[in-house]
């Protein structure tokens, strides 16, 4: 569900599983940690930590016979040994941590859902709750991603009105900023009929935000599902659109080029591009 680069060029990860794994830059096994024993723990987000050791925040559930989830935030040093963990939530609720990030003074801002609010939840260094706040709430709202921005605030993107209530209703990409404090300063949604999702949202160079997700295309259900770009500036407007062609099944292969534009043939261990007649490339390298 995430993976990270880490500081020594290699990559660490979590999942389903329950478990940290981190490996080398060949993508090696270095070691795999189990992150939770006495009850079930599914891993969404992990970041390495200024320490050099890790943050991984997901959901946790001690009694499977309910679907009452909490959200469980761990620390661990920088082999994978947990130092200390945290539970949000309680039996009377659903919570989830889609995404932490560390922030500027060295504590955690997490996003996810609680019930059918969007969750925004800021913890110390120590992991424990500053404050936390909640947006949305008619239909299931759930943030995806989030990231502390240039002014010290938070940027959030994920799903509003998922689940639609009603035919020719839709779920629209939600894109949320927000103070230091979490406070709402203005927000923006994106999207046609149907289901549109953010699911990752950086901020850019130029002050903007750019936001990947998906997006249905057709029948509710029986939709295609596409791959979502979207570029704003720094309040979250679109200037302008355009689609990004998909590569068509009966394309040709034009010709081979290495990283320079000269015509080559495929060696191993060397970067080349295939060009195809209908303007679509991939980039490959053969490894032995």
């Amino acid at each position: 569900m995430s993976v990270k680069q880490t500081f020594d060029g290699g990559y660490i990860l979590t999942g389903f599983s329950g478990e940290l794994i981190k490996s080398d830059s060949q993508g090696d096994t270095v070691w795999t940690k189990t992150l939770s024993t006495n009850e079930i723990f599914e891993g969404y987000s992990v970041q390495q930590t200024i320490d050099s050791g890790y943050v991984i925040c997901g959901g946790t559930n001690a009694d499977p016979s309910t679907n009452n989830d909490n959200i469980l935030l761990i620390k661990t040093n920088s082999q994978g040994d947990i130092i200390w963990s945290k539970n949000f939530g309680d039996t009377t609720d659903y919570k989830l941590g889609y995404s932490v990030k560390q922030t500027n003074d060295s504590g955690y801002i997490i996003c996810g859902r609680t019930n059918d609010d969007l969750f925004l939840l800021k913890t110390d260094s120590q992991g424990d709750s500053l404050w936390t706040r909640t947006f949305g709430g008619v239909n299931k709202d759930i943030g995806y991603s989030v990231q502390q921005t240039n002014d010290g605030g938070y940027i959030i993107t994920g799903v509003k009105n998922w689940f639609p209530n009603s035919v020719g209703d839709s779920s629209k990409v939600w894109l949320i900023k927000t103070d230091g404090f979490g406070n709402y300063q203005w927000d923006k949604t994106f999207g046609g009929l149907y289901t549109n999702i953010g699911k990752s949202v950086q901020q850019t160079s130029d002050g903007g935000y750019i936001v990947c997700g998906t997006f249905m295309k057709g029948g509710s259900g029986n939709g295609i599902w596409d791959v979502y770009l979207i570029k704003t500036d720094g309040s979250g407007n679109i200037t302008s659109t355009f689609n990004i062609p998909t590569p068509s099944s009966n394309r040709k292969l034009e010709k081979i080029v290495d990283i320079l534009g000269r015509e080559t043939k495929p060696q191993t261990n060397s970067p080349f591009i295939e060009i195809y007649d209908d303007g679509s490339t991939e980039k490959k390298i053969i490894i032995e």
